[in-house]
């Protein structure tokens, strides 16, 4: 996977149907154990709600689901919401549907509307951002090269992680897998081949 879109940061939307009240609040960038504490975290904030419902995808592959209807009616709340988060292309993101029961029955269509509307909105009120498959590099160079290469870092779509100066530069950058090639060359071109650079083996996934 080069990518994956998620919700940057925490949103939340109210809205009313037939009296009842559903707040929906959306929170991305999360694990499996994060998603489970922001399900509770919103739990305690309406501890009296009438449901709390809801959906996540907390592996950057979207194979990691979780879901639930707390109570309504089985299929209507829990996987509407996941729904939306697939149709959206959002993974280690979690949305939890409160409802506050407004005395009028929905019905099962008018349920799964209501929690996949509530969640929809949610998302459209929220900054979604993605994160790019990188690769680490350790460059060590001299201070006048180094100048050179942070131009070249700050002309690409790269991250520089850390900077240490001692006798030299030594510098970790962020930079998207598909791009080491091209991004190592540049870097050897620059400084006649004087940098020298390491590809760490791992992948990170990096906002860019």
């Amino acid at each position: 996977m080069n990518s994956y879109s998620f919700v940057d940061g925490e949103f939340e939307v109210r809205s009313e149907i037939k009296h009842s009240v559903f707040i929906a609040t959306v929170k991305g960038d999360l694990d499996g154990d994060g998603a489970e504490e922001f399900v509770r975290a919103v739990r305690k904030k309406y501890p009296d709600a009438t449901h709390n419902c809801y959906a996540y995808i907390s592996d950057e592959f979207g194979n990691a689901t979780r879901f639930s209807d707390d109570g309504e009616p089985s299929g209507t709340a829990g996987q509407p919401i996941l729904d939306v988060l697939k149709k959206q292309g959002l993974v280690k993101t979690a949305i939890v549907v409160t409802r506050y029961f407004g005395g009028i029955k929905l019905g099962a269509g008018g349920l799964v509307s209501a929690y996949s509307g509530a969640a929809a909105d949610a998302v459209r009120a929220a900054v979604v951002s993605k994160k790019q498959a990188c690769k680490l590099l350790d460059v060590s160079a001299s201070y006048s090269h180094y100048a050179l290469i942070d131009k070249l870092t700050r002309s690409s779509l790269c991250k520089v992680d850390s900077v240490e100066y001692d006798d030299n530069v030594r510098a970790k950058i962020f930079v998207p897998a598909c791009d080491v090639e091209r991004f190592t060359d540049s870097i050897c071109e620059l400084t006649a081949g004087r940098a020298t650079v390491s590809v760490d083996d791992g992948v990170y996934y990096e906002k860019l």
